[in-house]
Order: structure tokens, then C-alpha cells, then sequence
């Protein structure tokens, strides 16, 4: 969720001088994994999931009229997937944050690594496997403590500042309200 704001804040600077920001969310939620038809099969999904949703999907209209789509589930063979795909009306953007293809190893059987750790959620490490070396450099956790640091010391808001951080909890929030109500919320503006 997060990253979709950040890019639309980013994108609003640039054009505008001022972020774009959600004005509605629709959302859905559910524990797929404690459906009789997944809970009666054999498990190779890894999820600990107990009194929280596993599959999330909010869909979130834009001050611009753009939209956003924010899936996130718990529930997807193959360990975690954390992408973001940009549609413009002059391209296409795709990050493929984890898994990428930095490195990527093959083993006919599981027992080939080990208890070598692969990468998140994975439910067997045999097959086609994407391991991912400094993991949480590629996710960003020491750059954003690194800007928060620098952020601090030189007197300026971080780049993902509180504004971002507001709104990701605010959509975050209606997302949940709508996901209850089955409606449409609509984002308090000025």
C-alpha cells in the first residue's frame, strides 16, 4: 500500500507541486486458508494466520481520477511476492522487489539445501528458487533508517514523511470500513 502512495505523493510533486492523494478505497478481505476446502487437503501453504485475514484486494481511486489496485495475501504458493506494476499511458513499469532474479538456483529435491534459509514463506525449497542475497537491502529497510537518520540530523522530513505515513494507515483503515460495510469509502479532503 505504501509504495502505490508513495508513487502517486511522488507523481503529484513532480506535476503539481503537491501529492496526489486516495480519495476513496473499496476493499475485501478474507482467511482463505481456514476454508474447509483448503483446511481438508494437504497444506503447502506456510501461513500462521489465526484470527486475521490471509488475501486482502482494495482498489483505490486517486484525486487525479487514476486508480490503484492493492492485492496482499498470505495464501500464494512459491514464497512471497512483492511487485509493483506501473500502467502509464506512455509505458509500463514493473519492480519486481522479492522475489528477483539477482539469484536464482535449482534443486530436484529440498533436502539439496537443507535448512538453508531461501527466501520468505517458501512452502519447499526444490525446484526453480529465487534466493534473496541481503534481503532486507532489497527491501529497503536500511536505506529507509538511513534516510530517517539523515532526516533527523539535517532537519528535514524524511522522505516517506508523515503525510505518507498518515495516509497509508488512513487507506489502510478505510480499506478495513469497507471491507466490513461492502460500500465505498470515500476519504475525508479538503
Amino acid at each position: 500500500m505504501g509504495a502505490v502512495l508513495h508513487l502517486k505523493h511522488h507523481e503529484g510533486w513532480l506535476r503539481e507541486g503537491r501529492p496526489i492523494r486516495a480519495r476513496s478505497v473499496l476493499a475485501d478481505v478474507a482467511q482463505l486458508t481456514r476454508l474447509p476446502a483448503v483446511t481438508d487437503r494437504p497444506r503447502f501453504l506456510r501461513t500462521a494466520a489465526e484470527d486475521v485475514e490471509d488475501w486482502a484486494v482494495a482498489v483505490i481511486t486517486f484525486e487525479d481520477g487514476t486508480k490503484g489496485t492493492v492485492h496482499s495475501n498470505d495464501t500464494t504458493l512459491g514464497g512471497v511476492r512483492n511487485t509493483v506494476t506501473a500502467y502509464l499511458t506512455n509505458g509500463v513499469v514493473q519492480a519486481n522487489i522479492t522475489p528477483n532474479t539477482s539469484v536464482v538456483a535449482y534443486a530436484p529435491e529440498g533436502r539439496v539445501w537443507g535448512d538453508e534459509y531461501i527466501t520468505e514463506k517458501v512452502e519447499t525449497t526444490a525446484g526453480w528458487q529465487f534466493p534473496s542475497p541481503e534481503e532486507d537491502w532489497v527491501r529497503g529497510y536500511p536505506q529507509e533508517l538511513e534516510d530517517f537518520v539523515d532526516a533527523i540530523r539535517e532537519g528535514r522530513e524524511p522522505l516517506s514523511g508523515a503525510a505518507l505515513a498518515r495516509e497509508v494507515v488512513e487507506v489502510i483503515y478505510a480499506g478495513y470500513l469497507s471491507a466490513a460495510t461492502g460500500r465505498r469509502v470515500e476519504l475525508p479532503r479538503p
